[in-house]
């Protein structure tokens, strides 16, 4: 007979199994309640593996070979004039495609104003003459996701076309196109993409036909869900479809060899018209290869399914990981169970990858989830109740519970709203000095590598000051520091990245010049102030997170005024009275922008490797208060003094006109001190 301690040895360990088994079961069906859930902070780590497996693991695959691209590029605006252009612009484009055997043109554009009626009646002709032309519409659509209205081109223009399909795209909430709905019902019509118009040509099918859960085309049965969006299967980064520049084709300079068979797409690869979208690929995809991607997905039969199949498999994913990895760790020591685990789990990996590259997007994530939930759960089990070493595994797991972001996003759970909120922040607005003249001398594509390497360096400048790059506006960036997560010292921060990325650009200009290239230089407008921050735009059609206000307006206005200061960095006010403490200065003016009523006070950031001195500035100071007090004989003497000493200084020269100016005809009694900037 067992004795009293082997029968309580013995309870204990069916206790133990019975309450280990009940925390595998509640483990890992905890996932699987995530999973049915889609709590959207998973769920966006989900997309960034979809994303992942595109870029990173797949990579590129062979685009379909009838798709190209006409591309209203730099140097089609360089040889036809600043966009849009003269409808009458696109009459021999459409003349020698047809000439050629072009198979289609689809418009990534639409031309919703009359412009002349010989123009536009010849524009509809050449459309009629040529008939395999789409054209595009688009709609907007309110809260609900209805349609509530549409634009689209003139109905002269769309009566000449052989059919017509819209252009939306909507990002994820991350910003990232993943998904392209295909249909959309507007006046009781269900109207197609332009990507799917694509591929209904290519096909030579004008009709298809709508399932709750998919679009049967031409024995095609295209994935979509209840409305009716479809995965898009990313061939790969911008450019991978073949590029044709219009004034090439318009202008007869393409073989028409090249031509002939061809499903084209035009739209805009431009920088400068900004019709750039984000895929899992790329930050900057032009809209127009994302809808011949769409179109390239149907007619090659490629697609990315995620459906009740998906699902299904995704749960039996996550209990056999989850249960055998609460297994393991039951049974086995930690030291021996985590490297079984990360093995499992990298196992998983190459499994998804498997189904991805047969179009088949299984749950990355979950999965794992539930392997690193049942290790976390099952070696927490086995330390507390097993081995009794509760004090070492807590300071085990401590170091799973300390990230960075984590952390500010516990002690401050606002921080991270999406909706639209005030905060208090330091902006800047930077410019390439002669940017313009620079580009008239390159070809677009040297262009294109200079600015993506100076871009690229000045946001390494600007990651490294935790700074936030809203947007590049052609060769100027706009920056701010205290959103979406608040920092304190967001005024110092903006200034330190300044002074860094001068620093960094000093660094490439160097680089450049042994290399015989022009090299580059920057001018910057700084502003502090209160702004609403949140997600801007059309919900549906496409929003973004960003700044606005008369923070924003008033930083912009700085950045063109320090063209005409002729400085590198131009400050409000409310930055300096931040920062003065921690960085060198010059007050320059007390203007009055255009736009504005209330005059700022402006300064001049100072590098400290800059030949100005401490001495100077206080005699510039000197001289700036006989100006404002109305001395201007004795002022204008110490300008030409200091500009002796500095020969280039644009401030001192500007004053010596305004002295000049007010000594032979002095400004009314009222006269404030304030230069009314009539230029932005």
């Amino acid at each position: 007979m067992a004795s009293l301690s082997e029968q309580t040895a013995l309870f204990l360990s069916r206790r133990s199994a019975l309450v280990s088994t009940l925390l595998a079961l509640i483990t890992t069906f905890t996932i699987v309640a995530l999973y049915y859930n889609q709590n959207p902070f998973l769920e966006a780590f989900e997309a960034k593996s979809y994303d992942l497996r595109f870029k990173n693991i797949r990579g590129a695959i062979k685009p379909n070979e009838q798709i190209a691209i006409i591309a209203i590029d730099d140097k089609s605006i360089g040889e036809l004039g600043r966009f849009p252009w003269t409808r009458s612009a696109y009459i021999p484009l459409l003349e020698n495609l047809s000439a050629a055997g072009a198979k289609a043109v689809l418009f990534d554009a639409f031309y919703p104003e009359p412009q002349d009626e010989v123009i536009d009646r010849a524009f509809a002709d050449a459309i009629r003459k040529a008939g395999n032309v789409v054209l595009a519409t688009t709609f907007s659509f309110d809260q609900q996701f209805r349609v509530t209205g549409s634009t689209g081109s003139l109905p002269l223009i769309e009566e000449a076309a052989m059919g017509i399909g819209h252009i939306n795209l909507v990002p994820e909430d991350d910003g990232i196109n993943r998904r392209n709905i295909l249909l959309i019902e507007a006046e009781g019509r269900l109207v197609p993409s332009l990507g799917m118009m694509g591929a209904m040509v290519a096909l030579d099918k004008k009709t298809f036909s709508p399932t709750p859960f998919s679009v049967e085309l031409a024995g095609r049965s295209v994935p979509v869900d209840e409305d009716y969006a479809m995965w898009i299967n990313y061939t790969g980064a911008a450019g991978i479809y073949p590029q044709y520049s219009f004034s090439d084709i318009s202008q007869g300079r393409i073989d028409p060899a090249l031509l002939k068979n061809k499903i084209f797409f035009l739209g805009a690869t431009a920088l400068g018209i900004y019709d750039m979208r984000v895929t899992p690929f790329h930050s900057n995809t032009p809209g127009v290869e994302v809808h011949a991607t769409i179109a390239d997905n149907i007619i090659s039969n490629r697609f990315i399914r995620h459906t009740g199949l998906e699902a299904l498999l995704d749960i039996t994913f996550i209990i056999l990981l989850g249960l055998l990895t609460f297994y393991l760790t039951a049974k086995l020591k930690l030291y021996i169970a985590i490297p079984i685990t990360f093995l499992l789990s990298t196992a998983y990996i190459w499994v998804t990858y498997q189904f991805f590259t047969e179009g088949h997007w299984i749950s990355m994530i979950y999965p794992l989830m539930a392997a690193v939930a049942s290790l976390l759960v099952g070696g927490s089990f086995r330390y507390m109740i097993l081995e009794r070493r509760a004090r070492e595994m807590r300071s085990m797991f401590s170091s799973y519970l300390s990230p960075k972001l984590v952390s500010r996003l516990e002690r401050e759970p606002d921080a991270a709203k999406i909706g639209g909120d005030t905060k208090e922040i330091t902006i800047i607005f930077t410019d390439i000095k002669g940017f313009t003249s620079f580009t008239e001398n390159r070809t677009p594509l040297e262009v294109v590598e200079r600015l993506n390497e100076y871009l690229a360096a000045m946001v390494r400048a600007i990651n490294s000051y935790d700074g936030t790059v809203d947007k590049f506006i052609g060769d100027g960036i706009m920056i701010y520091w205290g959103a979406p997560l608040t920092q304190e010292d967001h005024a110092e921060r903006a200034i330190g990245a300044l002074l860094a990325m001068k620093q960094v650009l000093n660094e490439l200009s160097v680089k450049w010049a042994k290399s015989g290239e022009e090299p580059f230089a920057f001018r910057g407008g700084v502003n502090s102030g209160e702004v609403i921050a949140g997600n801007i735009g059309s919900h549906g059609k496409k929003m973004e997170y960003t700044v606005i206000g008369d923070t924003v307006n008033l930083a912009a206005r700085l950045e063109s005024s320090a063209k005409y200061y002729n400085v590198d960095f131009l400050v409000s006010d409310s930055t300096y009275q931040l920062t003065k403490d921690r960085f060198i200065y010059r007050e320059l003016d007390l203007i009055r922008v255009i736009g504005k009523q209330i005059p700022v006070t402006v300064y001049e950031l100072v590098d400290p490797l800059s030949e100005i001195s401490e001495e100077e500035i206080e005699q510039f100071q000197k001289a700036l208060q006989l100006y404002r007090s109305g001395n201007w004989q004795e002022a204008r003497a110490q300008f030409y003094a200091i500009s002796e000493l500095l020969p280039d200084d644009r401030p001192c020269q500007i004053y010596i006109e305004r002295c000049n100016t007010f000594i032979d005809s002095p400004p009314p009694s009222e006269w404030d001190g304030v230069y009314d900037r009539e230029n932005k």
